[in-house]
């Protein structure tokens, strides 16, 4: 009777955090998630050789509509330091490991001995980890206990599948987006009963934090949005690849004010001269200069450092459940 209540345990351990997440979401929130010999099946230990959080501390959305003109928006983060963002990117990797736990799967450091791992940080060692995009912002990466910046290619083939062929287990790099802010941008036009032409353009900005998924793809993915790559045994792949029609965020809130940028925010002067030159052009209005109707809109949102620390765990703890629902779909 030990025995069968054991199994039976187990069992429902594995239900439970499989049935938190529907099929249909999990079809939603992730692009396809490899082939059928998925590293997980049967496994016992895995490996994380790097988990990547990229905090945006500039968030930029735009939205354009033909012959009317485009609106675009920036919202800078404050209050929040180096020290509070490598806190919680060491926190999510307790949580982290205690739901692969959770699945009976023990994270291993067995991938800290194979020559393909050197082989990727020395690969890596030279990638940036304070980041300027001018289609979604300004961020910068921390890793959880100070690892090895570490981003596999999109390719199934290289020194990362090599490693999780030969230790003959999944072997993941996780590399996450947090974002602070939600835009709802509107931009129309209308003639008037004399015949002049009015373009209004509207940005409403909504402060809370959510796991930004990809804008791009192929090899320009790297960097960009939310992703959970594994390779194991016999070269198979679990690619767990966030896409635009997932939602995953808090709803805890964290911001003590927001107001209309007036300047480049004090956070913002730390970065490298050639994003301080783009900042200037967005307050001087340099950005949009396409001849038809537009807007610009700048916000500082200050936060709250713990409530802000919450938020973020919050959101990742249910990236979390949709990542082993993902795994679990196809073990």
């Amino acid at each position: 009777m030990k025995i069968i209540f054991t199994v039976l345990s187990l069992l429902l351990i594995h239900f439970s955090a499989y049935t938190q997440v529907s099929e249909k979401e999990l079809k939603k929130s992730f692009a396809p998630k490899g082939n059928h010999r998925s590293p997980f099946k049967g496994a016992t230990e895995a490996c994380l050789v790097s988990v990547n959080l990229q905090f945006k501390l500039a968030s930029k959305e735009q939205l354009e509509k033909r012959n009317t003109g485009k609106v675009i928006s920036w919202a800078f983060l404050e209050g929040i330091d180096d020290r509070l963002m490598q806190e919680i990117a060491d926190e999510y990797y307790v949580r982290l490991e205690k739901k692969f736990n959770q699945q009976n799967i023990i994270l291993s450091q067995k991938f800290r001995d194979n020559d393909s791992y050197q082989k990727l940080v020395d690969k890596n060692k030279d990638r940036e980890r304070e980041t300027y995009k001018k289609n979604w912002g300004i961020s910068k990466i921390f890793t959880s206990n100070k690892e090895p910046y570490v981003e596999y290619p999109v390719m199934a083939m290289g020194n990362h599948a090599s490693m999780g062929n030969q230790l003959k287990m999944p072997v993941g790099s996780i590399f996450l987006t947090i974002d602070f802010a939600e835009f709802i941008l509107n931009i129309s036009k209308s003639t008037t009963i004399q015949g002049l032409i009015e373009t209004k353009s509207k940005s409403t900005l909504v402060p809370h934090v959510r796991i930004e998924a990809v804008t791009q793809s192929g090899p320009q993915m790297r960097g960009d949005g939310s992703y959970s790559l594994f390779t194991g045994t016999n070269w198979g792949f679990t690619n767990a690849i966030l896409t635009q029609d997932a939602l995953i965020q808090s709803d805890l809130s964290y911001a003590t004010a927001t107001e209309a940028a007036k300047g480049i925010p004090e956070s913002m002067k730390r970065f490298k001269s050639n994003v301080a030159g783009d900042l200037v052009g967005i307050f001087s209005g340099g950005l949009v200069g396409n001849g038809r109707g537009t807007g610009e809109f700048t916000y500082t949102v200050y936060a709250d450092p713990v409530k802000y620390k919450a938020a973020v765990l919050d959101a990742l703890d249910k990236y979390n459940d949709y990542l082993i629902a993902y795994i679990n779909s196809n073990r």
